[in-house]
């Protein structure tokens, strides 16, 4: 129940923070550039907070890793899951997971795009 309610304030901290970020640089006409850097912002801060909270234990990973960063930007998780396949050598499981997670997600935001005209 802790780790719930862990990831539940994180998620909604990094939800509000994803929000604010992205309104921010909106202001200058960025479009999807904010997104980008959003992406880019989280996936750094999920490695650098990866290496720093080793030995913190699971509650802090779960409130941090899990729901802050996990909302914040969930292209973190996949960019992070990619460098566990290439540290553990699993070549093959890297290419085919990052080119259907790429190449499926494009054309499923895609049929729902237009599936949503229809309805």
């Amino acid at each position: 129940m802790k780790e719930l309610l862990l990831v539940m304030i994180g998620g909604g901290t990094g939800a509000v923070l994803r929000y604010l970020v992205t309104s921010l640089l909106k202001k200058f006409d960025l479009k999807h550039w904010a997104t980008f850097w959003v992406n880019i912002t989280g996936c750094f801060a999920l490695g650098l907070l990866f290496q720093l909270l080793l030995q913190s234990g699971q509650l802090m990973h779960t409130f941090i890793m899990v729901g802050l960063i996990g909302s914040y930007t969930t292209f973190s998780t996949f960019e992070y899951e990619n460098i566990d396949l290439i540290a553990h050598e699993q070549y093959a499981e890297f290419v085919k997971y990052a080119l259907f997670s790429c190449i499926f997600g494009f054309l499923a935001v895609g049929a729902g795009f237009h599936l949503g005209k229809f309805i």
